[in-house]
């Protein structure tokens, strides 16, 4: 009874009928037979009430069976007990020496703390009587909360103990960090997990950290953006600096190459894959060799792989993972195929799909120990971005084909992946057949995000009167209404065709719509007055955004407008400009950068004056000069 499973959680309590009777019946027992045999009974009894009852408070808060104890029933064979489970939302009471409920998980502290009104979730002082479960149980509860006011409380909850010192203080836990990183990395938290890091690591040799508080900070990394992803391997090297407490795990690995493949550090990703795991690892106890990472951490490994573009390695990456018996899934598969596409290997890409899809017995290969695994929806997804990038449409209709066949349904991801892949390569055409045959099987899978990737295919393509098209049809649909980014990809499709008219319009209503503009809808409309060689109009729709409220002037405008000058020869417009972008303190990016190489050169060659020439290449040098040095134009 109570045993634990490999996760840590206790299994429910299944009383047995001679158990329950013996729970019922010990005073009895004991009366009948005297004080030998009978108490040793009722001794057992009260165990294994007890355990039942501690097994029943282990459980995850959210489904807590309640052990009830059905009446007995007199039948033909005599007398029989049964206990049955009851499933419950919330533990109620325990039963204590005097036979009285006292309060368990759920008490006035949890229900302030979990309260989203509750002003002040936490009391002056830890209420008395309160076990360490309470409390774990308590933060957990609070970090999977979907609430937004109450979700951080995880976190303050922490904060609070260790403030409180003494007994509070001794309550908290490496286990109790680890579920407020668990709700960072679900929301994107890299920032605030790597600061929770430090100041859990600062409370050591107090606080004991185990593997999974190291593997969730390194996966709340993963979650950032590079630079976060990038302080993963401090943390990896603090690992495996401790390491002495079995700390390096084939979930601790996981997760550093989660990083590595975030940060684009596949050379880390393959030492520590082929040689921090082998010398530091944690082997199980009377087993002889050393233990392999698994298929998990194998396609990490991938991934990390596919953001160098190191297709060599990952054949071999596959090759090794069939010669040591390590099975690869549909996933890994996946991401060996994203990482041929990427370098243009389609014929690869067609030998490991035709591999997966065909049948049992010919996807068993006598070199192998293994077999291929069966494709799945990623695979053919990543087989068919793989196709569209390196132009093999023919291909990719036939996989798309197949993957009817066997059942799968293109789901919107899978539609959304195949369309951005044409999206980049400005086929527009293209993209909208796909997105009708998608639409005339499965229409439920339609929703905004895809009719809005789409039209950008469109809008890049200068194929205005499809992308005008689709945007009607999205107004006469009942099921998706468009949002801000569909009106701004719209006035961007008229940007690119220079009809600056219509691209005005659409401005006008998505205002009218309560949408508010980002600095993309206002690059739109200047790059299509940019192309008819109005120039004014830009400096006025720059001129508007400084005086919007809620909108900022980014680089992205300040770009539009210089562009502008370049095209109109507007060389001293350009140059105030510039010196009006430092005024701002705007940071100029490599797109201004080329802008102003450009304006330099073109600016000097079509001067017809010396005297103004000089004069003009003189007041660029001085305006650009400083540019110049912080950005090494020159």
């Amino acid at each position: 009874l109570g045993r634990r499973r490999r996760h840590g959680r206790r299994q429910a309590p299944e009383l047995s009928a001679r158990r329950v009777s013996m729970a019922a019946h010990g005073p009895a027992l004991e009366r009948r037979a005297g004080r030998g045999r009978a108490s040793t009974s009722a001794t057992t009894a009260s165990r294994v009430l007890r355990r039942a009852t501690v097994a029943c408070h282990s459980r995850s808060p959210r489904s807590v069976p309640a052990v009830g104890l059905v009446r007995r029933e007199r039948e033909a064979s005599g007398r029989e007990v049964r206990a049955c489970a009851r499933p419950t939302t919330t533990t109620t009471t325990t039963t204590g020496a005097a036979g009285e409920a006292s309060t368990s998980y759920g008490g006035e502290l949890t229900e302030r703390a979990l309260d989203p009104s509750a002003q002040n979730p936490f009391p002056t002082e830890l209420p008395r009587g309160t076990t360490k479960r309470e409390v774990s149980l308590l933060v957990r509860s609070l970090a999977q909360s979907n609430h937004e006011e109450v979700w951080p409380r995880a976190e303050l909850m922490v904060t609070w103990l260790e403030s409180q010192g003494g007994e509070a203080r001794s309550l908290v836990d490496a286990w109790m960090y680890t579920e407020v990183l668990r709700s960072f990395r679900k929301r994107g938290e890299a920032g605030s997990a790597l600061r929770l890091y430090g100041e859990a690591a600062a409370r050591r040799p107090r606080l004991r950290l185990d593997s999974h508080f190291y593997a969730e900070t390194m996966l709340a990394l993963s979650k950032g953006d590079s630079k976060h992803a990038a302080a993963g391997e401090d943390i990896w090297n603090d690992l495996l600096r401790r390491s002495n407490a079995g700390l390096v795990t084939k979930y601790a690995l996981t997760s550093f190459l989660c990083c590595c493949a975030r940060s684009g550090d596949w050379r880390r990703a393959l030492r520590a894959f082929h040689t921090d795991f082998y010398i530091l690892q944690t082997t199980e106890p009377n087993k002889k060799g050393v233990a392999l990472p698994d298929v998990v951490a194998c396609t990490a490994l991938m991934k990390a792989l596919r953001a160098g573009g190191q297709w060599h390695k990952g054949e071999r990456l596959l090759q090794w993972m069939y010669e040591n018996g390590i099975e690869p899934n549909a996933y890994t598969f996946a991401e060996l195929i994203q990482l041929l596409g990427d370098c243009g290997k389609w014929e690869l890409v067609l030998s490991h799909y035709y591999e997966m899809t065909s049948s049992k017995s010919e996807r068993e290969s006598p070199s192998r120990r293994l077999r291929a695994p069966t494709a799945n929806a990623h695979v053919f997804s990543a087989t068919m971005n793989a196709l569209c990038q390196s132009n093999k449409h023919d291909e990719c209709r036939e996989v798309w084909g197949k993957m009817i066949s066997q059942g799968i349904e293109p789901t919107a991801i899978t539609l959304v992946s195949l369309l951005k892949i044409l999206e980049r390569k400005h086929d527009g055409r293209r993209a909208l057949e796909y997105f009708r045959l998608v639409q005339n099987r499965n229409e439920a899978e339609i929703n905004i995000v895809v009719y809005n990737v789409v039209l950008s295919a469109l809008s890049k393509s200068e194929c205005a009167g499809e992308a005008k098209e689709i945007f009607e049809e999205i107004l006469e649909s009942r099921r998706v209404r468009p949002d801000r980014v569909t009106y701004e990809t719209m006035v961007a499709a008229y940007a690119h065709v220079g009809d600056y008219r219509r691209a005005d319009e659409f401005f006008r209503r998505m205002k009218f719509a309560s949408y508010q503009p980002s600095d993309y809808a206002y690059v739109g409309r200047i790059k299509a007055y940019a192309k008819n060689d109005m120039w004014r109009e830009c400096v006025s729709i720059l001129k508007e955004v400084e005086q919007e409220d809620g909108v900022q002037p980014s680089v992205h405008v300040y770009n539009a407008v210089l562009q502008a000058c370049f095209v109109t020869r507007k060389w001293e417009l350009a140059l105030k400009l510039f010196a009006r972008m430092e005024e701002k303190k705007i940071e100029p990016n490599a797109s201004t950068r080329a802008l102003l190489s450009k304006i330099c050169n073109e600016a000097i060659e079509t001067c017809e004056d010396r005297q103004r020439q000089a004069a003009t290449l003189s007041a660029i040098a001085a305006a650009a000069g400083a540019l110049a040095i912080r950005t090494g134009v020159f």
